[in-house]
């Protein structure tokens, strides 16, 4: 079925991304069988790599992510999609230590993205160009309009929190977000539980909100100090609403619950008589409190991110000792990093042995790129060839590779 095949792209491409050692066949086998579980996903390490943000999870993991999609009725049934116990553990990447090979795996990766991404905006703007591909389009759109229609969401157990002991070392901080429980459930137009049909115009959602808050604690006990198990354990009690006043949280706003009706118009563009999304949101109180150091705090943070963002490419040659009584050592890592970084790169670059060099890489890595999005099944030979191909090469040169392909391909 062509949905099947849908929704276990989109899930592969999301999942792939952010969670380590995703099993894609198993994940198949139980898309098409009508109930996907997945339990225990650890997340990736540069899961937060596209937000271009100087940090890395520390320790991410998810409990539990099932779908529930009734192939044979889904004009009379609902798709369920819970997704439990979500926690996140977030540090800046400076207070990690440098792995050669892991950062050039993770670079790999977000080169590949970034290929995709480019791929897919240009099969995006064929696709507009050609009418038959919208007529053809017509049945899935269909579809999937009535699956939104009727899906049902539970999201439980959510907590991503930040620590950051490098920005002022003296006084460490964290903040974070919890959620408890997020729901949406179909409705009609009286707001009453019920599937809807394919003749229904709108789309009406049931929303419940329960003890959502957001904390900065300033002079923070850090859990990044301890292994990743410990650290999740104690993102795990920090949920419980009873062990978070336990640990002294410095609330931004306090735990607040809230119901909500949503109704949404999905041909908005051409029908006029309601808003493309109406939110009605029931919510009795909401306390926001910010106070000095919390507010020092921030300042500091966003001083802080920028510093980092300009470290990070000087970042292997970072020493692991302190300044006091180890000046030679700094000395010596800005003398290296500016050279490496900054100097010699650009002395290269000129060469007429680079030009030539980088010239011919380009030349082969193009002829194997077009190859590949050519074929449907590219083989393995073809796939390690273009890892080769962009392992072998600097990142100087590399960084100009997606320039190059979108002018040649």
């Amino acid at each position: 079925m062509v949905f099947e095949s849908v929704v276990v792209d989109v899930l592969n491409r999301f999942l792939g991304d952010y969670v380590v050692n995703l099993d894609s066949s198993q994940l198949k086998l139980g898309i098409w069988g009508g109930d996907a579980v997945l339990r225990n996903l650890e997340i990736k390490e540069n899961a937060l790599s596209q937000l271009d943000i100087p940090f890395k999870v520390r320790a991410g993991h998810i409990g539990q992510l099932q779908l529930k999609i009734p192939w044979k009725n889904l004009y009379t049934q609902s798709v369920e999609a819970t997704l439990d116990g979500v926690y996140l553990l977030i540090v800046p990447t400076a207070s990690i230590k440098y792995d050669a090979v892991k950062e050039e795996k993770q670079l790999q990766e977000a080169r590949q993205r970034e290929l995709q991404r480019i791929e897919e905006t240009k099969l995006k703007a064929a696709e507009k160009e050609d009418p038959n591909l919208e007529k053809q389009d017509t049945f899935v759109e269909k579809l999937v309009t009535q699956v939104i229609k009727n899906l049902q969401v539970k999201i439980s157990n959510i907590h991503v929190r930040y620590e950051d002991d490098v920005t002022n070392p003296n006084c460490p901080l964290s903040f974070g977000v919890s959620l408890k429980n997020l729901s949406l459930q179909t409705c009609d137009e009286n707001w009453n539980p019920r599937l809807l049909d394919e003749n229904s115009r709108l789309f009406f959602k049931l929303v419940q909100l329960d003890n959502l808050f957001a904390y900065w604690n300033v002079n923070s006990l850090l859990f990044s100090n301890h292994s990743p198990d410990e650290a999740l354990r104690c993102l795990q009690s920090s949920v419980d609403i009873h062990n978070s006043l336990s640990v002294s949280h410095d609330f931004i706003f306090r735990p607040i619950s809230a119901g909500a009706k949503l109704r949404m118009n999905p041909k908005s563009d051409v029908d006029f008589s309601s808003p493309k999304v109406d939110l009605m949101v029931n919510l009795s109180e909401v306390a926001f409190e910010l106070n000095r150091p919390q507010y020092i705090s921030i300042l500091e943070l966003l001083g802080s991110v920028d510093m980092m963002s300009r470290n990070l490419p000087y970042r292997k040659y970072r020493p692991m000792v302190h300044v006091n009584k180890n000046a030679h050592i700094w000395w010596r890592y800005v003398i290296t990093g500016i050279l490496e970084v900054d100097v010699k790169p650009r002395l290269q670059m000129w060469s007429w042995q680079h030009i030539r060099s980088h010239r011919q890489m380009v030349k082969c890595y193009r002829e194997l790129y077009k190859t590949k999005i050519t074929n449907k099944k590219p083989s393995e030979e073809l796939l390690k060839a273009l890892e080769v191909g962009q392992g072998g090469t600097e990142r100087t040169e590399m960084c100009s590779i997606p320039v190059y392909l979108l002018i040649l391909v």
